[in-house]
């Protein structure tokens, strides 16, 4: 059995499951906290993959890059936990939450997908429409 892209990133998608569903019933913070960038970035691979599963690297950039601020923001939030400095009048982890991680997830991840959509996935969809009518 061959197995392609879109089956691994499945399987990488199931044991980050396994991985926070652990955490969770073992009471493991970190394990359920560091599985959410994983599977943003999982899903985001999944979701910019074309037709043929290929990826384009003009796609994986800012992918990776999103992936890579969001990484770099839950672990600040995760070592200044002890902190006892303020970021917007809130703790500093829940201040990189509220005022960082939010925005960036909420804003910044259509916009990335926005952005694969317009480079990669528009010009295959039409390209499979073409074929599928000829």
């Amino acid at each position: 059995m061959k197995l392609d892209r879109t089956d691994v990133l499945v399987a990488a998608v199931t044991v980050a499951t396994l991985f926070a569903a652990v955490g969770m019933a073992f009471d493991v913070w970190q394990a359920v906290y560091y599985s959410i960038p994983a599977f943003v970035l999982l899903f985001m691979l999944l979701g910019s993959m074309s037709s043929r599963e290929e990826w384009s690297s003009a796609v994986l950039v800012p992918v990776v890059g999103f992936w890579a601020v969001l990484t770099a923001l839950f672990v600040a939030g995760a070592v200044l936990m002890d902190s006892s400095r303020e970021l917007g009048g809130l703790h500093v982890s829940s201040g990189i939450f509220l005022y960082l991680i939010w925005p960036l997830g909420t804003i910044g991840a259509p916009l990335v997908y926005a952005l694969v959509h317009h480079r990669w996935l528009a010009p295959d969809l039409a390209a499979a429409d073409e074929e599928a009518r000829s």
